[in-house]
């Protein structure tokens, strides 16, 4: 019987956790998925529990393929075969030692993890590698695909395409939340809902990892489904506890029955268990399902997003809408904690023709002060509007969040969101970089939508303008624009070359770009930045201006007549001026301002 057919009228209880339980009997000498190779004989003694303790979708032993760790497509096509013989041998011992009535189907489920981006490949090359291992998967004898521990839903579109083309197969893709009804990519459940329902290449989607059981019913218990997919639902036992570097998990079978039970009654049809459970696990479950009448989801007519964002008035969103011309003006954070610098600055600058102050996060991964919260001070203390930028490098998603919502409380309404520079060689720091640029962009698009409805943030993003692919670079700032960014900061531009590459950046994208002006105050400061500073190029003929042993006076006269010229030039087809401040000198700044 087709498993859509069975689900028809049955649920369907999966096997446990693989990966821990495997731990759990081999001290971790090897991960799981080797074993596929070294020692099938374990692997299929796994399944072989599985099945006997009543599971009759399992999954294949393949999680962690997709994430590398086998080194090449041929080792991975290997390992992939084995895993698919090994499940299939597992049924048919159970079948010829009676454990399985001649009646009852087992069915296989050819098993993904998420897939392990090491930042360095495109969309494409990511795409190709999931589809060759899709490939692998449907030479061999399997029933369905089971995508799991997801947490980005716009691959999944494509690839269930692209194996639905192959083969009308059932697919089930599962997502990991954590207690708040997040992603790690930023993706809540509201949204995954809305979009799985109306995805046509997959015929099953739910939950997996990330949470226990009572903290999953918790989330589920008032959710109203689309109705046209079967739901599914494999919590984790309990959350873990690390002693001495091992990984435990509470064996807390009897109120994990329960809690999946009242998940049962939700009208969830595929029940199971990821990390930590056991054999034991699953037995407990099928004693206490099979056989009881079967529940309807709690579905709705209609999934709508219900939100609206960014009713506030916003000084930057509006002059951008118009057309007008922003000012911005980056002062820097200090190293240590004395901020009298920064907030006269500021405060010089306000209501003379700056439309907003932004502040840079520890460019170079060279530690300042935090620029959130700078942002706050300055905000309070001024009025002024401020950018604070948001790097990736530091922060995981748990800092993110905490900031982001700490930030909405205070009234900081706009952002420059960066990945960030990494951390100079032989530092010890460690980076953080759970996201990239595009991703926290996706992640506070959607908390505009759901946490900040009318009161969201406006960000942009960087514009790295200098890169050999200009086709590349459109492409990205095209990624970011899909991900909410309203504008794009660029690094300073001095070169007629890197004008023509903004202007073409500007014509291929529609963007709205605030091209970089950062005033060079001395031939130090000029020979630095040319040589220095990569991606950034100093003509000769500017260059030339900047002779040695000039006074400052002269230094400045010749920075406010080379940034005017710069700004004249590029007036017709940018929306704004990004003003770097050179050594916190905001009065040379001002007068460029006043000039323009």
């Amino acid at each position: 019987m087709d498993i859509r057919e069975y689900l028809k009228n049955n649920r369907l209880i999966t096997d446990g956790a693989m990966g821990t339980y495997f731990d759990s009997l081999k001290n971790k000498e090897i991960m799981a998925e080797e074993a596929n190779v070294s020692d099938p004989e374990v692997i299929r003694n796994i399944h072989v529990e599985y099945i006997r303790a009543g599971a009759r979708l399992l999954r294949t032993n393949t999680f962690a393929v997709t994430q590398g760790i086998l080194g090449n497509n041929e080792e991975a096509e290997r390992n992939i075969h084995a895993a698919c013989v090994i499940a299939q041998d597992a049924v048919e011992e159970c079948k010829r030692k009676g454990i399985l009535k001649p009646s009852e189907e087992v069915y296989i489920g050819a098993d993904f993890g998420p897939l392990l981006s090491d930042g360095e490949k495109t969309w494409e090359e990511t795409m190709d590698e999931y589809r060759f291992l899709c490939d692998c998967f449907l030479k061999e004898k399997i029933d369905a695909f089971v995508f799991e521990t997801q947490a980005e839903i716009d691959f999944v579109e494509e690839i269930t395409k692209y194996i639905k083309e192959q083969k009308d197969i059932f697919i089930l893709v599962q997502f990991s939340f954590d207690k708040t009804g997040y992603t790690k990519s930023g993706l809540s459940m509201k949204s995954m809902i809305k979009r799985m329902e109306s995805m046509e290449t997959t015929d099953a989607y739910g939950f997996n990892c990330g949470m226990s059981s009572s903290h999953l019913y918790q989330m589920l218990k008032d959710v109203r489904f689309g109705g046209n997919k079967i739901i599914s639902a494999l919590p984790n036992a309990s959350y873990t506890k690390v002693i001495r570097g091992k990984t435990f998990y509470s064996n807390n079978i009897p109120y994990y029955t329960d809690m999946m039970e009242k998940l049962d009654k939700l009208g969830i049809r595929i029940l199971g268990g990821c990390c930590g459970t056991t054999p034991e696990y699953v037995e407990a479950l099928s004693a206490r399902l099979y056989g009881s009448a079967l529940s309807n989801l709690l579905i709705t007519d209609n999934l709508k997003d219900g939100y609206e964002i960014s009713q506030e008035k916003n000084l930057l969103k509006e002059k951008l809408d118009k057309g007008e011309k922003i000012i911005m003006v980056e002062l820097d954070p200090p190293f240590d904690d004395c901020v009298d610098k920064v907030l006269e600055g500021a405060s010089y600058l306000a209501g003379k023709g700056t439309d907003i102050i932004t502040l840079s996060d520890s460019p170079l991964g060279r530690a300042r002060m935090e620029s959130a919260l700078l942002a706050v001070k300055i905000h309070e203390k001024t009025g002024m509007p401020v950018m604070p930028h948001l790097s990736c490098r530091d922060r995981n998603t748990i800092a993110i969040r905490g900031m982001l919502l700490g930030l909405n409380m205070y009234g900081i309404r706009n952002l420059l969101v960066v990945t960030g520079d990494p951390v100079q060689k032989g530092d010890p720091t460690r980076q953080v970089f759970e996201h990239n640029s595009i991703r926290l962009m996706n992640y506070i698009k959607t908390m505009n939508e759901e946490v900040f409805p009318g009161h969201g943030f406006l960000y942009g993003g960087a514009l790295n303008y200098a890169g050999v692919n200009k086709e590349a670079i459109a492409k990205r700032m095209k990624d970011k624009m899909a991900a909410g960014a309203a504008c794009f900061l660029t690094q300073p531009v001095y070169s007629d070359a890197d004008m023509e590459r903004i202007a073409y950046l500007k014509k291929e994208t529609g963007a709205k770009i605030i091209v970089g002006i950062m005033p060079l105050v001395s031939h130090k400061n000029a020979v630095f930045i040319h040589n220095e500073m990569p991606g950034i190029t100093v003509p000769e003929e500017i260059m030339e201006r900047y002779a040695e042993n000039l006074t400052r006076e002269e230094y400045e006269r010749i920075a406010v007549e080379v940034s005017v010229d710069i700004i004249k030039k590029m007036g017709d087809y940018v929306d704004g001026y990004y003003f770097m401040t050179p050594f916190n000198r905001y009065r040379l700044i001002q007068e460029i301002i006043d000039k323009i």
